[in-house]
């Protein structure tokens, strides 16, 4: 998550003292040495005078801040507006394999703080949507721009007639811990209304609740809350953010392996004993080097659960009629934002990767190296990880019997081969070598 420009303005003042303690140690920050992201993706950011001015600190002051300024919070959808008793039913509810796996697909409202700092870093790219789509959809561009200006002056309870403005799923997977055939495991946990609680609670008993990305955690507290017995496997950075929010302690931190568990997590699970814990039910991959969301993808059933590295629809989903001609205004902000940030044309790399992403790994911008609670290597190693653990990711899903259909929380269900082409027209640029180069 990027923090909003206001979020870390407010954050700021609360450690003044700080601050003026820093400035009296007259301390100077030394020069930024890191190595260069080896691929050009475009013109430098220009950050609010906050960032400039919290990136200035010592790590000590900074890190604080940064996880002050990203904490959880619950995200608003149409029950908030229209009241419990209202028809609104914020949750599509599918299964996927009988019995085993089920999605639960969220409505609810944008964050007008992400709203503002995407904006304030990126500035508006309504241009460049219509330049970069195709001749046959600039027309609809236009209008998708129109819907969506119109969108923002409703009132927010027409808002919530409309079903909200932004979508994402949860998945659940029965398992078999200690005997019990009835356990379940949610990854990527969405608002838990009582109506969603009680569905979950027909299914089974939660056992385990993963996040799967640092950067997805605004449901997170809740989710514990709601099922104080299951045990939490998420990143250290959602730990952190988590717990700011009265959160209790993770049980297992999936970036920490054994081999090298800090001082700050010692006695802490690690991502073997989340393994361990899982009884052989569950395979999870961490892809190291994401600096950005520290993924985990999740294996059970065949099924790959999978969150934050998607950008792309699926070549099933932009071969649909729903992705060109559907008129919701879902619809009209995901073409937007395909074409404005993630068509190949969109800038310099040419990979289906959005500009901020490639911004997050480059160990010389202010973002990645003094704005984000993970920072990437200065070497400029963490790219290079990141593209060992896709590659990883992809050989052993390519095993035959292994996985049988990838679910996307941001995308659609896709076969395996869609998702491993997908995941290498997306990060082949990490190491310069396509990732289906096994």
């Amino acid at each position: 998550m990027i923090p909003s420009a206001s979020s870390l303005t407010t954050a700021l003042q609360t450690v003044a003292v700080g601050v003026v303690i820093y400035f009296w140690m007259r301390r100077r920050s030394k020069p930024n040495e890191a190595k260069p992201l080896h691929v050009d993706y475009g013109e430098a950011t220009t950050f609010p005078f906050p960032m400039q001015v919290i990136a200035s600190l010592p790590e000590w002051i900074r890190i604080p801040l940064m996880v002050k300024g990203s904490k959880p919070s619950l995200p608003r959808d149409g029950i908030d507006v229209l009241g419990q008793d209202s028809e609104c039913d914020p949750y599509e509810k599918s299964v996927i394999l009988p019995g085993k796996i089920w999605s639960v697909r969220y409505s609810y409202f944008s964050s007008p703080e992400l709203k503002n700092a995407m904006k304030s870093l990126f500035g508006s790219n309504n241009a460049a949507a219509i330049t970069n789509a195709p001749d046959h959809l600039k027309e609809t561009l236009e209008k998708d721009i129109i819907v969506a200006e119109k969108y923002e002056a409703l009132s927010e309870k027409e808002r919530a007639e409309l079903g909200g403005d932004m979508k994402q799923d949860m998945f659940i997977a029965k398992i078999n811990i200690d005997g019990d055939e009835n356990a379940l495991l949610i990854y990527n946990p969405v608002r838990l209304h009582p109506q969603m609680m009680e569905y979950i609670n027909s299914l089974g008993h939660v056992k385990f609740i993963v996040s799967g990305s640092s950067s997805h955690t605004n449901c997170l507290p809740d989710a514990a809350k709601q099922f104080p017995n299951a045990k939490i496997i998420c990143a250290s950075a959602a730990d952190l953010k988590c717990q700011g929010v009265g959160m209790r302690a993770a049980d297992f931190l999936y970036d920490v392996v054994r081999d090298e568990v800090p001082a700050r997590y010692s006695g802490r699970g690690t991502y073997e004993d989340a393994l361990e814990a899982l009884q052989g039910q569950v395979r999870l991959f961490h892809i190291r080097g994401d600096v950005c969301t520290q993924a985990l993808f999740v294996l059970v059933h065949k099924h790959l659960f999978e969150v934050d590295l998607l950008y792309a629809p699926t070549d099933e989903k932009l071969s649909g009629k729903d992705f060109e001609t559907g008129n919701s205004i879902q619809h009209s902000t995901q073409r937007i934002f395909f074409y404005s940030l993630i068509t190949r044309k969109a800038h310099p790399i040419g990979y289906l990767a959005p500009k901020y992403r490639c911004l997050m790994m480059d160990p010389t911008s202010l973002l990645a190296s003094k704005l984000m609670i993970d920072a990437p290597k200065s070497d400029g190693s963490s790219s290079i990880d990141m593209a060992a653990s896709l590659r990883y990711v992809i050989k052993e899903l390519c095993q035959d019997g292994v996985c049988d259909q990838v679910l996307s929380a941001h995308s659609v269900a896709m076969s395996r081969a869609c998702f491993c082409q997908r995941m290498d027209d997306t990060w082949g640029w990490l190491d310069g070598m396509s990732l289906l180069k096994l």
